[in-house]
């Protein structure tokens, strides 16, 4: 929602940072009046400790303009499917860049066959008769 620089100045003092725009959880309060739940994070050397819940009040005439953010199912599990898929992707590039062994249509060499070797315990004796 956003608000008057008047009512910025006064919550100011509660919320410890000027802003003309609150986030939170809007609900009536009385006929003049409205209430909003502004969540406040409690950091300790850059690690957040602990989340509460601030209620601030405000007239209708602080208020300036109020929009809805709702939940939509379909665009989260469209971006849901897309990261999945998006993910899947990278890893199959990355199997791919790793694989020595990559897909071709190309029949592979034989390996060169292996010297004939004979056994050293065997000779070969040949006879040739001398006239």
């Amino acid at each position: 929602m956003r608000i008057t620089v008047d009512a910025a100045a006064r919550l100011s003092k509660e919320l410890g940072v000027y802003s003309t725009e609150l986030d939170g959880q809007f609900a009536p309060q009385g006929p003049d009046s409205v209430s909003v739940g502004v969540a406040i994070d409690r950091a300790y050397q850059g690690t957040t400790v602990g989340t509460t819940t601030q209620q601030l009040v405000l007239g209708r005439s602080e208020v300036v303009d109020v929009r809805k953010r709702e939940f939509s199912r379909g665009r989260t599990i469209l971006v849901s499917a897309g990261a999945v898929v998006g993910f899947g992707l990278l890893a199959a590039a990355v199997v791919q860049l790793t694989d020595p062994n990559p897909d071709s249509q190309d029949p592979l060499t034989p390996p060169p066959p292996a010297p004939l070797r004979i056994p050293s315990g065997y000779h070969i004796r040949v006879r040739i008769p001398l006239p």
